[in-house]
């Protein structure tokens, strides 16, 4: 053990020496918020003994697996939609029948990555998962950077991490969820782009569209770079063609419904019964408790401010930046909720091109306070099964 730690300690040494002080010191918060995040939800999960949550009629112990307090900080990352990756990275995906929840509204890149770093966890799934969502949040943070000293030097490269690091949602990022994967494929995506490789862009919308829905809507920074580089008219030409493979991971993925349970529409059907079925439904919005009370105002203040951020980036940093953010929760709360939202929205990265750029230390110091306060409650949900994000 100590060899293989002294040879990991010199290819990390090796690795850190050829990267820049600014990605190093970027690296270097993501490591020790990692070891800070995880301790506090280690101690919130053994410190509290909660009743059940009673923010939404549906919870209860047959729809919401309890979980009791221990000391394993590896199952501690094992919530809520972990359970469908864990399940899918295991067994496949199944469906079962229309009237039933299941696996097949969840993409497959993530799990299956998770699949294949299962034997290098001891065969331990919630391990790897934790294991991948930890190695994209650090290639998430080091693309950040790249991408914030590249096309927005007036902001400082540790600025947008720190941002990221402090979302109220943050915590998703190293628990067994894609967001770290599709955060750090739409980063990737984005970057290359602004480089003008859009076949390589092109490839990485195509990634992220096997790991959340929400993928395909990077086709739209994509097209939009790609005509102001080129013009309108070269879409008619066959350098637009690589365009075509952005949506390729959901087209794929609905193609594999269509060929083994006979339904190319199948993850829209599924989806309904997850609570999007594209209808506005007033009940949805009575207030039953406390909890569903504060439940429903930090769903609609995290509404009005993703879409906010949506216009000032639009405005103020690139059109792609806007577009992308604004068309992405369009099609979000079309579905008919805006529960999640603030998880939903943690991927979308020009808001922290935003937050970084609030020249007032009082404002920025506003947000960050208030933020890392959010997160921690979040983190307390999440570990105690409470509904989070």
């Amino acid at each position: 053990m100590a060899a293989l730690l002294d040879a990991v300690g010199a290819k990390w040494r090796t690795f850190s020496a050829r990267l820049d002080p600014p990605t190093r010191r970027a690296l270097a918060i993501t490591a020790a918020w990692l070891l800070i995040v995880n301790l506090f939800a280690l101690t919130a999960f053994n410190r509290l003994n909660l009743a059940p949550d009673t923010a939404f009629d549906w919870m209860s112990e047959e729809a919401v697996r309890p979980v009791h307090p221990n000391w394993d900080i590896i199952e501690l990352h094992n919530r809520w939609d972990a359970y469908w990756y864990l399940n899918i990275a295991q067994e496949g995906y199944h469906a079962r029948g229309e009237t039933s929840i299941s696996n097949v509204v969840f993409f497959p890149l993530y799990p299956l990555i998770v699949r294949m770093l299962g034997p290098l966890a001891g065969g331990n799934m919630v391990l790897a998962g934790w294991m991948v969502s930890t190695i994209f949040l650090m290639l998430s943070v080091w693309m950040l950077v790249r991408l914030t000293r590249e096309f927005h030097p007036e902001i400082d490269p540790l600025l947008p991490p720190l941002f990221l690091l402090v979302y109220p949602a943050a915590f998703f990022l190293n628990a067994v969820y894609s967001e770290s994967l599709f955060l750090f494929l739409s980063l990737s995506m984005v970057f290359l782009a602004l480089r003008r490789n859009f076949f390589l862009a092109s490839l990485c919308a195509a990634l992220a569209s096997a790991t959340r829905i929400a993928g395909v809507f990077l086709f739209v920074p994509l097209l939009v770079e790609f005509v102001q580089a080129n013009g309108w008219r070269s879409l008619w030409s066959r350098r637009a063609w690589p365009l075509t493979l952005a949506p390729a991971g959901a087209l794929a993925f609905f193609v594999y419904h269509w060929i083994a349970f006979d339904d190319f529409f199948l993850y829209l059907r599924i989806q309904r019964l997850y609570g999007r079925d594209f209808r506005f439904d007033l009940t949805d919005y009575v207030i039953r408790s406390n909890p569903n009370l504060v439940t429903t105002i930090y769903d609609a203040a995290f509404v009005v401010a993703a879409v906010f951020m949506g216009i000032l980036a639009l405005r103020k940093f690139r059109p792609s930046y806007g577009l992308y953010m604004l068309v992405s929760l369009a099609v979000a709360l079309s579905s008919g909720t805006g529960l999640g939202i603030a998880r939903y929205s943690m991927v979308l990265f020009p808001i922290y091109f935003i937050a970084a750029g609030i020249r007032s230390v009082v404002g920025r110091s506003a947000w960050l306070f208030s933020s890392a306060l959010l997160l921690a409650l979040n983190i307390i949900c999440f570990v105690n099964h409470y509904w989070a994000g």
